[in-house]
C-alpha cells in the first residue's frame, strides 16, 4: 500500500501542493467515509476560487474608491470658496464677518475658510480687533453693539424649580400614598359608622400627618436646591487674562466678546470657541468633548480651539470667535438671539 501511494500520489505534498495535484487527489478520493474530516487539512479549491474572486472584486472596488477620492480631493483643492456676503447690519457696525460664518469656521475645523478670510490675522481684522492690542473699549456704544451682534458668553439658564413642584414630588412617596389610601378608607368607614364629625377624626388626623411630612420634605428640598444654585453660580465665577486696549487685564469669562485676545496657561479651560494666535508647546485636552484621551497638538495648521477643553501643557494666545458656553452635548448655547 505504501509503495502504491508513493507511486501514484508521491507528488501530493503536505503543504503548498499545486491546484492540479489537489484536484486529482480529491477526484480519486472523492468517495470516502466522512470526507469533511478526511480532507480537513486539504485546501478547499472551490472556497479558494471564491476567495480569489472576492479579493479581485474588493481590489477593484478599492481602486475605484481611491480614484474617486483623488478626483474629489483635486476638485475640492481646485474649487475656490464662494464669495462670502457680509450682512448689512454687520457691515454697518464696522465688522466684515458675522457670527454664523465664524461658527462654521471653528466648529467644522474649516482651515480652507480660515485661509479664505486671510488667516487668523485676517479674521481678527474683520472683527475690528488687533492680535496684539485686542479690542478697544473706549467706545462703550461700540462694545454694546458688538455684544448685540455676536452675543455674550453665557448660556440660557433653566428656570428655578418652584416650591409646589417639590410638594408634588414629595407626594409621590409610596408610603405616603398608602397612608393616603388608609386615610380615605378611615374617613368613609368612620363617617358611616359614627357620623360627622366624630367619625372623621382618625382619617383627618392621618391626612394632617401626611400634609405635615409633605411640606416639611418639600421645604427642605427647596432650600437645598436654592443652596446648590447659589453654589453653582459661585463655581462659575471664573476669571481669565485678556488683552484689551493694549494691556492685559483680569476679567470674567462672561464678559468675553468675539475679538477678545485671551491668554491661556496650563490648567486653564478654554472659555469660548476661538483660533490659536501664538504659543509654546501647547497641548489641548479635548476628551470632555470628543472622548479622545490623547491631547491635540494645536498650531497654525490646526488653530481651532473649542470651549470646554483644557490646556494640558504650554501656553498660548487665542482669538475669541464665538461666544456662548458649550453644554454637555457638545453644542454651543448663546442667549444672544
Amino acid at each position: 500500500m505504501e509503495s502504491y501511494l508513493n507511486e501514484n500520489f508521491g507528488d501530493v505534498k503536505p503543504k503548498h501542493s499545486s491546484e492540479e495535484v489537489l484536484k486529482r487527489w480529491r477526484s480519486l478520493c472523492g468517495v470516502v467515509k466522512n470526507p469533511k474530516r478526511r480532507f480537513r487539512f486539504t485546501a478547499n479549491l472551490s472556497k479558494r476560487y471564491e476567495a480569489a474572486a472576492m479579493r479581485r472584486t474588493n481590489h477593484e472596488k478599492l481602486r475605484v474608491a481611491v480614484l474617486v477620492s483623488k478626483a474629489a480631493f483635486q476638485f475640492i483643492q481646485g474649487m475656490q470658496p464662494s464669495d462670502y456676503s457680509v450682512p448689512k447690519e454687520v457691515e454697518d457696525a464696522g465688522f466684515q464677518i458675522d457670527t454664523d460664518e465664524l461658527g462654521s469656521v471653528v466648529e467644522s475645523h474649516d482651515l480652507k475658510k480660515v485661509k479664505y478670510h486671510g488667516g487668523v490675522d485676517g479674521i481678527a481684522s474683520k472683527l475690528a480687533t488687533s492680535s496684539t492690542d485686542g479690542i478697544s473699549t473706549n467706545n462703550e456704544t461700540a462694545l454694546i453693539r458688538r455684544q448685540e451682534l455676536f452675543g455674550v458668553n453665557k448660556f440660557q439658564e433653566s428656570e428655578a424649580r418652584s416650591f409646589w413642584l417639590f410638594v408634588w414630588e414629595a407626594l409621590q412617596d409610596m408610603t405616603l400614598m398608602i397612608l393616603g389610601a388608609c386615610a380615605f378608607v378611615s374617613l368613609i368607614v368612620g363617617i358611616v359608622m359614627e357620623g360627622w364629625p366624630v367619625g372623621a377624626h382618625d382619617g383627618l388626623g392621618i391626612v394632617a400627618s401626611i400634609l405635615l411630612v409633605v411640606f416639611v420634605t418639600a421645604t427642605s428640598d427647596y432650600r437645598q436646591s436654592l443652596q446648590f444654585r447659589d453654589l453653582d453660580k459661585e463655581k462659575k465665577k471664573i476669571s481669565i487674562q485678556v488683552t484689551r486696549n493694549g494691556y492685559r487685564q483680569k476679567m470674567s469669562i462672561y464678559d468675553l466678546v468675539p475679538g477678545d485676545i485671551v491668554h491661556l496657561a496650563i490648567g486653564d479651560q478654554v472659555p469660548a470657541d476661538g483660533l490659536f494666535l501664538s504659543g509654546f508647546s501647547v497641548l489641548i485636552d479635548e476628551s470632555s468633548l470628543t472622548g479622545e484621551s490623547e491631547p491635540v497638538m494645536v498650531n497654525a495648521q490646526n488653530p481651532f480651539l473649542l470651549s470646554g477643553t483644557k490646556v494640558q501643557d504650554g501656553s498660548c494666545k487665542m482669538l475669541v470667535t464665538t461666544v456662548g458656553m458649550r453644554n454637555s452635548m457638545g453644542k454651543t448655547d448663546s442667549n444672544s438671539q
